[in-house]
């Protein structure tokens, strides 16, 4: 059987078992595996990595969207300047996270109008990529 043809049947192996992005990127980690000359395991990982990345992607994508927040916001999208109160420095720090893998706990806490809800919500996407990072 010719390469092409054994690779035609794999893709459409993998899409038969729904591992759509690992079909997608097959053709591309051949090449990369006989360029590299790596491993059959070192292949293996690299075709699961991408399709596990894939779904974790999807998996957040749609816990985001269920959690309904009526508009996208990032920090660099918050104007310190309108709410003084509100300590930048502070904001950053919390963004980075850190208070996750100190085992900390954050409460936010002030009158209506100050930014709690917009500051939650920008925690709340920052999060993503940490999440990732203690998987």
């Amino acid at each position: 059987m010719s390469e092409a043809l054994v690779l035609a049947k794999a893709e459409e192996q993998l899409l038969e078992l729904g591992l759509k992005r690992a079909a997608a990127v097959l053709p591309a980690c051949v090449e990369w595996a006989a360029g590299h000359q790596a491993t059959y395991a070192e292949f293996l990982h690299r075709l699961l990595e991408a399709e596990q990345e894939e779904r974790y992607s999807r998996y957040m994508h749609a816990r985001l969207r269920m959690a309904n927040f009526p508009y996208h916001k990032t920090l660099a999208d918050f104007d310190f300047s309108f709410q003084p109160s509100v300590d930048e420095r502070q904001i950053r720090e919390l963004a980075s996270l850190t208070f996750i893998q100190e085992g900390s706990n954050v409460i936010f806490l002030g009158p209506p109008g100050v930014g709690n809800y917009g500051e939650l919500q920008v925690m709340v996407r920052n999060g993503h990529p940490c999440l990732q990072k203690l998987r």
